[in-house]
């Protein structure tokens, strides 16, 4: 929020100078981010680099937009009874992990029927794939109403056409309801496995509609290559089109589904719990909200302020036996064995030194505290002089992105590792 209002004026051979439009966003700067921004710019250069902050008059402050006011229809809208009015792209937090199927389902959204047809989404449970394909059903139905959108489950499929089969007329209906519609959404594709009848009526329903340029998404819990019992013929059909998977959230991603959680429940919550939470619950959105859930209503109900120590008894069903961490390493070994392994001393781990060897001795002491302990972290960041929990966010993520691909990174965290466990 306060980096937003910053704006790059000037270089220099030491430093680069920051413009505000006003002393308020320059102080709010000041004391927010100007520490973490100078570790950041130091990291990157190799050496120390100061910033400069004054403010430009020039610089107009950014004014919020007016609203249009429009006059309601005086006829309700109706309301498309396939689909859940909650799941709309507004709602649906975007990380690195759900960006492609995302845009994918936005550029059907915008115009379906001509890309992206048909399209598979497919990922493990509570990724969000329900959530995205009706997403695509409500912003088509908003925009074009006129247009027939159908959103269905497989299993919901086929026990329609188990009731259709035996009357005739139900079976024209059946027939008629889901080959007539512009937008087709099929959720849990894999539930047809091993269902002959029910593959039949979607490989001539999929025929039909494909041949009318009517768009058709499916969701599925793992890739075409992993599905069996499905007819060969109707797996070539799916492949036409767009495959794209939901991965389980990053660390960012999971923290800002956790703010949002927190936002609609009007729960209050402190930054440690919320960050222990979401350093150890990783397989997916749906555990990620369900305790959420379960500790606001323990707090709701016994009228107590969620601790560390209560969300680690209450939530614990949510973490599985192997992510949680050996609770007898403590990060004073972790940088002592960093030290020793990078013979630098842990009195300038802990500290401000610029010096290249020291700051990746930091990154990697701050990535094996997040991996080793239970420690959240602002509480690692506070074994670390003047580091805040977004400057142990970064060291965690910068030592991610190069352990495998440099062999001597990775060599050098099995080697403190080792000598941890010891």
């Amino acid at each position: 929020m306060w980096l937003r209002n910053a704006h790059f004026k000037d270089e220099s051979a030491t430093g680069i100078t920051l413009s505000f439009s006003s002393l308020f966003y320059l102080d709010s700067f000041k004391k927010k981010c100007l520490d973490q921004a100078l570790n950041v710019l130091s990291d990157f250069a190799g050496t120390d680099i100061s910033i400069n902050l004054v403010v430009d008059d020039q610089i107009k402050e950014e004014k919020p937009q007016e609203k249009k006011i429009t006059k309601l229809s005086e006829k309700k809208k109706a309301v498309n009874e396939t689909l859940n009015s909650e799941y709309t792209f507004d709602n649906f937090i975007i990380g690195e992990n759900n960006l492609f199927a995302c845009n994918v389902a936005k550029v059907i959204s915008n115009n379906p029927g001509t890309s992206f047809n048909p399209c598979l989404i497919y990922g493990g449970v509570g990724l969000g794939k329900t959530h995205l394909i009706q997403a695509i059903g409500n912003y088509i139905y908003d925009h074009n109403p006129k247009m027939k959108v159908i959103y269905v489950t497989a299993e919901t499929f086929t026990n329609e056409l188990i009731n259709a089969i035996s009357n005739r007329t139900a079976n024209a209906k059946f027939k008629n309801k889901y080959r007539t519609a512009d937008v087709l959404l099929i959720d849990d594709i894999h539930f047809i496995a091993d269902k002959v009848s029910t593959q039949e009526e979607i490989f001539h329903t999929f025929n039909e509609l494909t041949e009318k340029n009517k768009q058709i998404v499916f969701t599925c819990d793992r890739p075409l290559t992993e599905l069996t019992g499905i007819n060969e013929r109707l797996i070539t059909r799916f492949r036409k089109g767009a495959n794209v998977d939901l991965q389980p959230p990053q660390y960012e991603t999971r923290m800002a589904i956790a703010l949002k959680k927190c936002k609609d429940l009007n729960f209050k919550i402190s930054q440690d719990v919320l960050e222990y939470i979401c350093m150890n619950i990783k397989t997916n959105v749906r555990d990620l909200e369900g305790a959420l859930t379960t500790l606001y209503s323990f707090s709701e109900l016994v009228g107590r302020e969620i601790t560390k120590e209560i969300a680690m008894e209450h939530i614990k069903n949510f973490i599985p036996t192997q992510m949680i961490k050996n609770t007898e390493i403590t990060i004073d070994q972790i940088i002592g064995q960093t030290a020793s392994y990078f013979n630098v001393s842990s009195f300038d781990i802990r500290g401000k030194s610029r010096n290249k060897n020291v700051s990746l001795a930091r990154h990697i002491s701050m990535y094996l505290s997040s991996t080793m302990t239970n420690l959240s972290l602002t509480e690692i960041g506070k074994y670390f002089d003047s580091k805040d929990h977004t400057t142990v966010s970064y060291a965690i993520n910068k030592i991610k992105s190069i352990e495998e691909s440099d062999e001597s990174i990775k060599r050098a965290i099995e080697s403190i590792t080792n000598n941890l466990k010891k």
